[in-house]
C-alpha cells in the first residue's frame, strides 16, 4: 500500500480532490498541516464532502494533519463528529502514531504563524492563539517508541532547525512582523528546535512536512528531510538499512 504526504493545502479543496484522483488506488495519505479548516467558509464536516467522495472512489484514507491555518479545538474537541460525518478523510489527534503495513508513522501538528501578529489575524477567527507545537510532544513521542518501536517516518507541518529551508530565509519576515512582534523570530526558532528533540524521539530517518511552500530534500547523518510544497504529493518509500549492491 503506497504512503504519500501532500503539503499545505489552504482551503483548496477542489485541488486536492484533482491530486487525490491522480495518485494510485487505495493509498494512504497525509496532508501535512494548513488544511485550512475553521475558517468561515470551512468550519463543518461538509466542506470536505468532494474530498471525501474522492477518496471513497480511490480507496484512499486521507489523513488531515493540523498546521497553523487551522482552528485546534477541530482536532482537539471535535475530530470524534467530524470523524463521523467523513467516511474516508480522517481527524487524527495532534500526536499520532500507526502502521501501514511494515510502515511505522507518527504525526505531530502545529505551528508558529510567522503574521500571527498582523491586525487582520483575528483570534478564534482565523488564527488561533494554541497553534503552535505541544511542549509535551517529544516526551509523548518518546513514550510511543518505547511502546511500539522506532518510526520510520516522522510528519510535521513545520520543519526542524538542521533542516532546509534555514531560519535565514524568514529573515525578512521576521524584520518586518518583529516591529509589533519582538518575541517571534525567537519562538519560531525554539519551535524548530523542539521538532528537532522530536525527531530525536520518534528515532525516524525520514521526516516530511510542508509549512514553506517549497519542494526541496535535505540530509543530515542518517536523516532524510523532505518539505513539500503547496498540494504537492509525495511518495514515501521505505529505505533498506543496507546500501544496494554495486552494479556489474
Amino acid at each position: 500500500m503506497a504512503l504519500y504526504c501532500i503539503g499545505d493545502i489552504h482551503g483548496k479543496f477542489t485541488e486536492l480532490t484533482q491530486v487525490l484522483a491522480n495518485l494510485p488506488s487505495g493509498a494512504q495519505i497525509v496532508c501535512v498541516g494548513d488544511i485550512g479548516l475553521g475558517f468561515i467558509d470551512s468550519r463543518e464536516p461538509s466542506c470536505l464532502a468532494e474530498v471525501d467522495v474522492m477518496a471513497a472512489q480511490k480507496g484512499h484514507t486521507v489523513w488531515l494533519m493540523r498546521g497553523n491555518h487551522d482552528d485546534p479545538k477541530i482536532w482537539h474537541e471535535e475530530r470524534s463528529d467530524w470523524n463521523a460525518a467523513l467516511t474516508n478523510v480522517r481527524i487524527p489527534a495532534d500526536i499520532h502514531r500507526m502502521k501501514i503495513e511494515n510502515v511505522h508513522v507518527i504525526m505531530v501538528g502545529g505551528a508558529t504563524s510567522l503574521d500571527r501578529s498582523h491586525p487582520e489575524r483575528i483570534d478564534n477567527h482565523n488564527w488561533w492563539k494554541d497553534e503552535a507545537v505541544d511542549s509535551a510532544a517529544p516526551r509523548q513521542v518518546e513514550l510511543m517508541v518505547e511502546a511500539y518501536g522506532r518510526a520510520d517516518i516522522l510528519i510535521t507541518h513545520a520543519g526542524p532547525i538542521e533542516a532546509e529551508p534555514p531560519l535565514a530565509r524568514d529573515e525578512t519576515s521576521f524584520n518586518y512582523y518583529s516591529q509589533v512582534d519582538p518575541k517571534l523570530a525567537e519562538d519560531v526558532k525554539s519551535e524548530r528546535e523542539l521538532i528537532s528533540s522530536i525527531v530525536t524521539a520518534s528515532q525516524a530517518r525520514t521526516v516530511a512536512f510542508g509549512h514553506y511552500h517549497v519542494s526541496l530534500e535535505s540530509n543530515k547523518g542518517p536523516v532524510r528531510y523532505r518539505c513539500c510544497a503547496e498540494l504537492e504529493p509525495w511518495q514515501y518509500v521505505k529505505r533498506s538499512i543496507l546500501p544496494p549492491l554495486p552494479s556489474l
